[in-house]
């Protein structure tokens, strides 16, 4: 390297220096002295390849050296043999405060447990002695000590690795929770992870294996100082569980869009070549409901309505019947916190989910039975509304709308929702029931979706409305053909079931059977109700087609009412 090689580089040196001392007077200090060191290090025989890195390096040191002459600031280092040290020594300091080795420290003293992470901070960087450290945490200082031990033990090995964090510390997954059986009184489990990125991925990382606090942390790329509270609200919230070596896993089933969709197409084949089998007591059923008053009385859209809610119910309890037969199988839900009973399983999406690249299995989504149940509300003895979520037909959904906002929580939808069709049907004044008229502002919403209709200016009950007696007779019928629907499919769902369940990681345990076959026979439902449209078994009416607008179906719902 010659004089005339480095002053090629002064301008580049004068330039990286002014962006870091943000005045001309101390950059040319800064470039000076640079290029001393560097004519220094040429004289003693020394040889530099990469010249600019090399010059970059020295101005960066040059830099610190002459920020910690400005401020004379105390720093945290590590020694050697790795311990820490901190010193106000000018022989000793090293400028790390602002520099690489000390963010990369802080960062590895950051991603500790609290217990090792407290005294390691207490004792290295407030200068806590053992003594008073022990008697702030109310601990023997034999414990003290042999936590800073561990603590700088698991710096030893993190601090080589924590640059390697899981993909989800740049681009997080986005896991959507479900559940079936009954919810906590405040939305649980899914308001545990609701618009918290944070919880979704700490689910998705500890699903493989139980991982410790410290694992978490360094794969989210969060301190686990933030990490830790999350943890124990999934804890306790009964979506994570705890082993004896202090791991922590997620307790549910978690699918990917693979799984959802590997066998829609097997099933939609499997429907056709034996639609008989799995129409014949659905149809057997239809034939005793349209002659019943119930039915009879019903307009044109409220005779589709409870037909297609029949055929649902049939259905959905049906297949469910059928594999429970056939691996002698049952679904237990057991008590969870603030009143929930419920069984959990996830999605996870790797990027942001577009209908459009999924249209197969859009069309075979639908959300199982929902019920509200009233007793001796207003001048009623019961209130009962019953729905299934028909998504996936292109329809306008009752639960979408934008005059829901005002409802106090999602969960309360549907309890304000079956108060409000009763007040309608029996024309009750909102008032003298304790219920707020500005829910009435949904009337439009829900004439759009068919669920209500207009008869001289008023909203009319457009869905099937059946007393006690009715629905008891009702649910008869449900329940013969469910068994007989049973009975029929389950040699052939035997075989189809084979050789299909989807794993899970070895340490979860309370996972039902059921959650591990849901997507192998998921998409049967619908698969089956538009082959019986399409043979005009039920009602055609091109709910598939929605290039001129959407042709909404009916609505799979029924309200009872007992006076």
């Amino acid at each position: 390297m010659h004089n005339n090689e480095l002053e090629f580089h002064i301008e580049f040196l004068l330039s990286a220096a002014l962006k870091k001392c943000g005045n001309a007077y101390d950059a040319e200090d800064l470039t000076q002295e640079t290029l001393l060191a560097a004519l220094a290090y040429h004289s003693n025989g020394n040889e530099i390849k990469d010249v600019r890195a090399w010059l970059l390096t020295i101005l960066n040191r040059r830099y610190y050296d002459m920020l910690r002459k400005k401020y004379r600031q105390p720093t945290i280092s590590m020694g050697e043999d790795f311990d820490i040290f901190y010193s106000t020594d000018d022989e000793n300091l090293r400028a790390i405060e602002i520099s690489e080795e000390a963010c990369e420290l802080r960062k590895a003293v950051a991603f500790l447990a609290k217990i090792y992470r407290e005294v390691i901070v207490k004792h290295y960087m407030n200068g806590e002695s053992i003594a008073q450290i022990a008697s702030e945490l109310n601990l023997p200082e034999g414990t003290v000590k042999s936590r800073l031990h561990l603590g700088r033990n698991q710096l030893k090995k993190g601090f080589d690795t924590m640059e390697k964090y899981q993909k989800q510390s740049y681009e997080p997954v986005t896991l959507k929770l479900n559940n079936s059986g009954n919810w906590g009184i405040n939305g649980e489990p899914m308001s545990l992870i609701n618009n918290d990125l944070t919880a979704q991925n700490i689910l998705w990382i500890a699903y493989e294996k139980p991982l410790t606090i410290e694992e978490i942390s360094q794969a989210i790329g969060i301190p686990s100082a933030y990490v830790e509270p999350i943890v124990e609200k999934l804890l306790n919230g009964e979506l994570m569980k705890k082993n004896g070596t202090n791991r922590y896993y997620t307790d549910f089933i978690i699918y990917t869009l693979e799984d959802k969709e590997h066998y829609i197409p097997e099933q939609k084949n499997l429907v056709h070549e034996h639609f008989d089998l799995f129409w014949n007591a659905i149809d057997n059923g239809l034939s005793k409901i349209r002659t019943q008053d119930f039915y009879t009385r019903c307009n044109f859209d409220a005779k589709n309505s409870l037909e297609m809610y029949f055929a649902f119910n049939c259905l959905d309890y049906g297949i469910y019947t059928t594999f429970s037969n056939i691996f002698n199988a049952k679904q237990v839900f057991p008590d969870r916190p603030n009143g929930g009973k419920w069984i959990a399983f996830g999605n996870v999406f790797f990027k942001e989910f577009n209908p459009s690249e999924h249209i197969e299995l859009m069309a075979h989504t639908y959300s199982g039975e929902r019920w509200e149940r009233f007793t001796n509300y207003a001048d009623s003895k019961l209130i009962e509304m019953h729905v299934y979520g028909a998504d996936g037909f292109p329809a306008y959904s009752y639960r979408h709308s934008p005059e829901y906002t005002f409802f106090a929580k999602h969960e309360e939808l549907d309890a304000v929702f079956t108060k409000l069709l009763y007040i309608i049907h029996t024309d009750t004044n909102p008032e003298t029931v304790g219920f707020n008229p500005e829910y009435l502002r949904s009337i439009p919403w829900l004439t759009k979706c068919k669920i209500l209709r207009t008869e001289n200016n008023k909203p009319i009950i457009n869905i099937p409305v059946l007393s006690g007696k009715e629905a008891s007779d009702f649910w008869n019928i449900c329940k013969e053909v469910r068994q007989a629907f049973a009975d029929d499919i389950k040699e052939l769902l035997a075989q189809y079931f084979k050789g299909k369940k989807k794993p899970i990681p070895s340490h979860l345990d309370s996972v039902p059977l059921q959650k591990q076959y849901m997507h192998v026979g998921g998409a049967l439902l619908f698969a089956t109700i538009r082959e019986a449209i399409k043979r005009d078994k039920l009602y055609n009416g091109n709910y598939d087609d929605d290039s001129n607008g959407i042709n909404q179906p009916p609505c799979p719902m029924l309200l009872v009412i007992e006076k």
